[in-house]
């Protein structure tokens, strides 16, 4: 029998989640627990992978006398070897969540975005983009605005004053916009000091003044989004929001499976790029239904946990 969302079983699940506490990680591991816990009622016990591998072990027999788990999660390679030690010690299927450094076999089930490659295997789902907590908005105010900075990666370079200039065009175009402004811990310090002074319709907060619900809260209601173009998980954070998203253009340095997983999105016309919007200013991509943790946790449940 399928359950719908919304309303938990009364049985609870007992998850394991091991965590490097990585923010990117911890947040697609949070974003699974979340979509699973509007299905099922959850007990969740996040154990940490820092410490020796013998201590370790030890803990974790002692955690299995009073949590024993009927399902373990894991993101980040340091999670692996404890992912594939528990399957062993308890017989406990296990999730992994991106592309594993060790073979995909090893695993009871493997959630792997489509930038990482197509897989055949019977034990992986492919997402578009990888997961997060982000929840669509029902209703979006058409008169907010957001720019999500990111920074400087090996796959792409930095201008502050090209980006900056992209933004200042953004801002003249809808002065009749609210904007926020916020950065990331990538983001080279005196960026903000190439944005324009005179905008009143403008507020930064840099990231390190915004709170673990900021972010959430923003995209929950905000019509319009430009995120630089190297920020992919907030890309997809602002498209499963359901947000009307741009993309703000920065230097491709190293071209590989993360500007696949942009060409993919673009070509379907579900974002744009700066240059697109500056030729036709009226653009629209397609409707996004994209909620990628929801309908990973209703497969496990339904097809995974058997």
């Amino acid at each position: 029998m399928n359950r719908q969302p919304g309303r938990p079983s009364a049985q609870p699940l007992n998850i394991w989640c091991f965590t490097d506490n990585k923010p990117g990680h911890r947040n697609q591991l949070q974003g699974l627990i979340n979509a699973l816990s509007t299905r099922r009622t959850i007990n969740s016990n996040w154990l940490q992978v820092d410490g020796s591998f013998w201590q370790k072990l030890k803990e974790l027999r002692q955690h299995y006398k009073v949590h024993a788990p009927d399902l373990i999660l894991g993101a980040g390679h340091t999670t692996h070897k404890y992912l594939l030690l528990s399957r062993w010690l308890f017989g406990v299927k296990t999730v992994v969540l991106m592309k594993p450094s060790l073979p995909l076999s090893w695993f009871d089930l493997a959630l792997i975005p489509e930038h990482d490659g197509l897989h055949s295997q019977a034990n992986v789902i492919t997402t578009r983009g990888v997961i997060n907590q982000i929840k669509p908005g029902q209703q979006k105010n058409a008169r907010k605005g957001l720019f999500l900075i990111g920074g400087p990666s090996k796959h792409y370079g930095w201008n502050n004053q090209q980006l900056a200039e992209q933004i200042t065009a953004i801002l003249s175009a809808y002065p009749k916009l609210d904007w926020q402004l916020t950065t990331s811990r990538r983001t080279p310090e005196d960026f903000l000091a190439y944005l324009p002074t005179e905008p009143k319709n403008l507020t930064i907060t840099p990231h390190t003044e915004c709170p673990p619900s900021w972010l959430p809260q923003q995209l929950s209601d905000t019509g319009r989004v430009w995120v630089t173009e190297d920020s992919v998980s907030m890309i997809y954070e602002a498209l499963t929001a359901g947000a009307t998203t741009g993309l703000l253009e920065v230097p491709i340095i190293k071209p590989g499976r993360l500007q696949q997983g942009i060409k993919s999105l673009l070509q379907d016309a579900l974002l744009f790029r700066y240059s697109d919007w500056l030729k036709h200013p009226a653009i629209k991509p397609r409707p996004v239904q994209l909620n990628e943790a929801d309908r990973c946790a209703e497969l496990i449940l339904k097809d995974f946990l058997l």
